[in-house]
């Protein structure tokens, strides 16, 4: 049956969530419009696609979305459109929880937008290096310096002062410098702390685990909250400081995500076949849409852009 939720074709199910995207837009033009009711009367199944995924994105609009409610939304999807509209599904929920973010500025004495890197200094010499999406706090006494990263990455070249230790903690790991330069990354929705050392040494603990890391060797805390060690290229992972993202035969799925800390919105990943290409490559923090486009021409993918706070990835 013409229009029937079951037979639509997953490409018109793409284009009208492309089309919900664009009109919920500010930017949507008379135009825009316009080429939408062309789109609209070529098919029974364009209007029926756009209603459907429209209702969903309605759904999402309820702020906050209660458990019991999303719990009904997934079990929907799964009997009326399938994984796509799961896709639509994580992209409205990840726009309603981006202001997450602002209640650690609020905090914060320093902290960096999506996509900023910047420097600071602080009131000892310390100079530090905050990554996107960062916020810390700074709290020095006469017996110790303590810096509290709230969340992000930052990275620390410590002034030397042996009578006032220097250390930056996230909640699950603390970071004491021993006269270094080191990293430090805060627990995050898709990352477990970590602690990578460029030169000098750095202790570290976590849930009652005590390490001392030496230049090239890193801390993560993993899945059972123990304490693991390995050695690292800490130029490459601390290269956007530079400005660079760096990769050396990494899953796309890792480099996905990496690349969504520098943008607004999502980038969600539609098949595990994509996830597994293996990436390696040089790229521009502050340019993420020629990263994705790199990819697209370097890979047997294709990147779909339904509006500016989405992306899908898929096999080609």
């Amino acid at each position: 049956m013409s229009g029937d939720r079951q037979t639509i074709d997953d490409s018109v199910l793409q284009a009208a969530a492309g089309w919900v995207a664009r009109l919920q837009s500010e930017d949507a033009t008379v135009i825009d419009r316009q080429a939408f009711e062309r789109w609209l009367d070529e098919h029974p199944d364009h209007r029926a696609a756009y209603e459907e995924l429209r209702a969903l994105w309605s759904d999402l609009g309820e702020v906050p979305i209660p458990e019991g409610r999303l719990g009904q939304l997934r079990a929907q999807r799964r009997r009326r459109v399938g994984g796509f509209v799961g896709l639509c599904l994580a992209a409205g929920v990840a726009i309603l929880t981006l202001a997450t973010p602002y209640g650690d500025r609020w905090r914060a004495d320093y902290y960096t937008g999506v996509g900023e890197v910047r420097r600071i200094a602080l009131e000892d010499g310390t100079q530090v290096d905050l990554n996107t999406d960062t916020a810390l706090v700074v709290h020095y006494d006469q017996g110790q310096r303590k810096v509290r990263l709230l969340r992000g990455e930052a990275f620390f070249a410590v002034a030397k002062n042996p009578q006032r230790p220097f250390v930056v903690e996230d909640g699950s790991i603390s970071a004491t410098a021993l006269g270094t330069r080191y990293s430090v990354g805060a627990t995050g929705a898709d990352r477990a702390a970590d602690v990578k050392v460029e030169e000098g040494r750095v202790e570290v603990e976590a849930a009652g685990q005590k390490a001392i890391l030496g230049a090239g060797e890193a801390a993560t805390i993993d899945r059972q909250g123990r304490l693991f060690l390995t050695k690292t290229d800490v130029a490459a992972g601390t290269a956007w400081r530079d400005g660079k993202l760096v990769f050396s035969r990494l899953p796309l799925r890792e480099v996905l995500s990496t690349l969504e800390r520098y943008r607004r919105g999502r980038i969600l990943l539609i098949d595990e076949k994509a996830g597994a290409l293996e990436v390696s490559g040089i790229f521009d923090l502050h340019d993420t849409d020629d990263a994705l486009s790199v990819l697209e021409a370097s890979l047997p993918l294709r990147v779909l852009r339904l509006s500016g706070l989405m992306v899908l990835v898929q096999s080609r």
